[in-house]
């Protein structure tokens, strides 16, 4: 039985301390919590913001620069912009001769026969004559060097003939009314065709393709004329003067 009251006495002693050492804490935090709110805090030292450095009048010569690359405005740009010349066109050459043929006999230079326009009259030329304002350079049976100007045209010999049918002209209205008014020639016993064609002017005419009148035959006022041309035979009627 005594045991049991030592027992109850030293959990009274035990809870005794338990409760003095709660309210201890107790006390002290309630004394943390009014020291917090009574208390205040030191105001922070905030330092002052610095001086703003001291700004330039505006001037608008500072803004050139600007005015000058804007992309969108290059005539503002002071510096003048000449425009390239623009490149002379090249003269044009003037007409090529007409070729009615070639003549190449052995070791003789070869001869070239030409004239300065078609219609005009023939003549034979060898490397380095002119004709025009053309310079025979070279000639060979298939093509011709011409030099005009310090320029060299090589040109083919059957691009520079004439095919020009003279026998197909078609005459001027004064030829038709004088071959109207003049009496019609008698035709040759050898021919249904015979005498002068059609009138190509320059007091010539042409000859019908089965007109078999020698050369020489007079119709008319006008002289039949054959020749002979690198091309095969060439006939006409020429006025008698």
């Amino acid at each position: 039985m005594s045991k049991l009251r030592l027992l109850d006495l030293v959990l009274l002693i035990v809870a005794g301390l338990l409760g003095w050492q709660a309210r201890r804490e107790w006390i002290d935090s309630h004394a943390r919590d009014l020291a917090l709110l009574h208390g205040g805090l030191p105001p922070a030292k905030v330092p002052g913001l610095a001086p703003l450095g001291k700004v330039d009048p505006l001037s608008a010569i500072a803004y050139a620069e600007v005015a000058l690359k804007n992309l969108f405005s290059q005539d503002r740009n002071p510096n003048v912009i000449v425009d390239a010349p623009k490149p002379v066109p090249e003269k044009p050459p003037p007409p090529f001769p007409v070729a009615h043929g070639v003549m190449i006999w052995g070791d003789f230079p070869a001869t070239i026969v030409l004239s300065e326009k078609a219609g005009g009259p023939q003549k034979g030329y060898h490397a380095g004559e002119s004709i025009g304002q053309w310079k025979l350079v070279d000639v060979d049976s298939s093509f011709v060097d011409l030099e005009w100007e310090g320029k060299e045209f090589k040109k083919r010999i059957d691009e520079l003939i004439d095919r020009t049918p003279i026998a197909e002209a078609s005459p001027t209205p004064a030829a038709a009314k004088a071959a109207a008014a003049a009496p019609a020639a008698k035709p040759l016993a050898s021919s249904s065709h015979s005498g002068p064609g059609i009138d190509v002017g320059g007091g010539f005419s042409s000859c019908y393709s089965d007109d078999t009148s020698p050369a020489g035959t007079v119709v008319d006022g006008k002289k039949k004329v054959v020749s002979e041309s690198p091309f095969g035979t060439a006939c006409r009627w020429e006025q008698i003067k």
